[in-house]
């Protein structure tokens, strides 16, 4: 684990600065650059969630809907695949690559 960073205080103009040794100042906005993509991330799991979220309500409301009917089944598998070929554009794009333990 790296040491924190050690800044130095001054006052330039009135006004009190940090400053810190060019790695530290480089560690601390790569830190930064890699929080800002993991709200990112976050942001597009969190919308993605409450995408499938909905789908999931929507499936449920047309299977509550449907009597248990063989003749129907080929309808619910009709009106499921609309919902997902809707759902579609809000899924990830690329496929992850798999981990390795």
């Amino acid at each position: 684990m790296s040491k924190p960073p050690t800044p130095q205080r001054a006052t330039i103009g009135g006004e009190e600065v940090v400053i810190l040794p060019v790695a530290d100042y480089e560690r601390l906005a790569t830190a930064r650059r890699q929080l800002g993509a993991r709200e990112a991330r976050v942001r597009r799991m969190n919308d993605q969630m409450h995408a499938l979220t909905e789908l999931v309500t929507d499936i449920q409301r047309i299977l509550v809907d449907t009597p248990p009917c063989c003749e129907t089944h080929r309808g619910i598998d009709r009106k499921i695949g609309q919902l997902m070929n809707q759902q579609r554009p809000h899924t990830r794009s690329t496929p992850r690559p798999p981990t390795t333990p």
